[in-house]
């Protein structure tokens, strides 16, 4: 018996297995075979979180009808379809959607690189949906002859393809196979220009790595600095924030303020915090993830010098890192302030609880002293009562006994002396034994042991 899975063993795969392999496989890389032409659009809603792979969807479809091309599936996050002379790549992602449109046909054309191509994405259809241009890219990849050097051809060629005098960044990429130049800046119709050239010894695939991975930088860089004017918005509402912290802090120490007005501030500077933190954090997580492929997509691209030009890392150090060490440092503030308005409204709380606990304290001495003296009247006025009960039970006996004062040689006088100390024995003893009756046991009954 082999170790092969059978088609009756199925129900022992895991249901997520296959979509898991499948994914690994969804987005291909471009085959691109020098000489070609590229046109390159990234679409994202103005509003974070709008964008759905249903609206991604419809609008390829209405992409495809005008050339006739079946829709895409239901569920595809990847679609590539042939058009005629030239060939379309979608790819749908969290935020955006990729459009790439190239054709290796026919590419002698009036233009040096792919401007007849993105007439293809017309206004009418850019207008029918949310959908706006983050990222836009013209490309050219020519083919250039073995004997012919690709640093000379570059050096030759670059002024007409970027300008007298323009400043563009330029490197051999995949062994020296291909070189590529950009320019980072956009020409008179919004798209930026990056030209490759390669040799006959790289192949469709290798060709398609390269040039995908370079309109990936540019797309990941764009998503990424979306995150910029979140953080100098931040910074800007921090500063006046942290003033605010600082002085309430400083009242606390000073006991200028009582707990009650230092308590309403700090939540004033909480519900700012969290209202900041909830608006940014998605922003400034995505920005972390997109410069994280930035810096993967150019390590691969394996750069070496040409011509003494800046490489694609070091135009990324110099102009791309600042802006993203302004977004981390927006971050990391907005994250310790929050930490120092906690920490205050700790010592607040603390402040607040001992405070509460010498209060208690002072109010269980003044009632212990209150006890003590309602103890010693209660006293009082069981000796008063017992003197009064007393003169009461002697008065009356008196009166009772009085016919023996006939039969005995007694006076009313003496027999009445004589009746007030066991009269007041008794009112003491039985009024003591009363007292000791209404004491209740801690289960609510009356103790009558005593």
């Amino acid at each position: 018996m082999t170790g092969k899975i059978q088609q009756g063993e199925r129900n022992w795969q895991h249901s997520l297995r296959e979509p898991m392999i499948d994914e690994l496989h969804a987005r291909p890389f471009l085959r691109l075979k020098a000489p070609c032409r590229l046109a390159y659009i990234a679409l994202k809603p103005e509003q974070d979180g709008s964008h759905t792979a249903d609206l991604s969807r419809r609008q390829l479809t209405a992409f495809l009808a005008r050339f006739g091309a079946a829709p895409p599936d239901e569920d595809a996050v990847y679609h590539s379809a042939d058009l005629g002379d030239m060939v379309l790549k979608w790819e749908h992602h969290s935020e955006f959607a990729t459009y790439t449109l190239f054709g290796c046909k026919a590419v002698e054309h009036e233009d040096n690189f792919a401007h007849f191509l993105h007439r293809h994405f017309a206004a009418e259809w850019l207008n029918a949906f949310d959908g706006k241009i983050i990222s836009s890219v013209t490309a050219r990849i020519d083919l250039v002859p073995d004997e012919t050097a690709l640093d000379a051809h570059l050096s030759e060629r670059a002024e007409d393809w970027f300008g007298v005098n323009a400043t563009y960044s330029a490197a051999f990429v995949t062994d020296q196979s291909a070189a590529i130049a950009a320019d980072f800046t956009t020409d008179k119709d919004g798209h930026m220009r990056i030209a490759m050239l390669a040799n006959g010894g790289i192949g469709p695939g290798r060709t398609g790595r390269a040039m995908q991975r370079m309109l990936e930088i540019e797309t990941y860089r764009a998503m990424s600095m979306l995150t910029l004017p979140v953080a100098r918005h931040i910074l800007g509402q921090l500063g006046r924030l942290n003033q605010s912290l600082s002085e309430t802090v400083e009242a606390m120490s000073a006991k200028q303020r009582d707990a009650g007005e230092s308590l309403e501030e700090l939540l004033h500077i909480s519900s700012d915090l969290a209202l900041l933190s909830a608006r940014s954090s998605f922003r400034f997580s995505a920005a972390r993830a997109y410069e994280t492929l930035v810096r993967q997509r150019i390590e691969l691209l394996r750069e070496e010098r040409i011509l003494g030009r800046q490489m694609f890392a070091e135009f990324m150090k110099r102009r791309y890192s600042p802006s993203m060490r302004t977004c981390h440092s927006a971050h990391a503030q907005l994250e310790d302030i929050s930490d120092r308005t906690a920490h205050a409204a700790d010592l607040l709380s603390t402040r607040v609880s001992v405070t509460t606990a010498e209060q208690n304290r002072n109010l269980l001495a003044k009632m212990d002293t209150r006890a003590a003296q309602q103890a010693r009247l209660q006293e009082t006025v069981e000796g008063i009562s017992v003197v009064a009960i007393s003169y009461y039970a002697v008065s009356l006996l008196s009166y009772l006994l009085a016919p023996l004062t006939k039969m005995l040689p007694v006076s009313k006088t003496m027999l009445s002396a004589a009746l007030v100390i066991p009269v007041v024995l008794l009112v003491w003893t039985g009024m003591h034994r009363l007292k000791k009756r209404l004491i209740r046991e801690p289960n609510g009954k009356i103790d009558k042991t005593q």
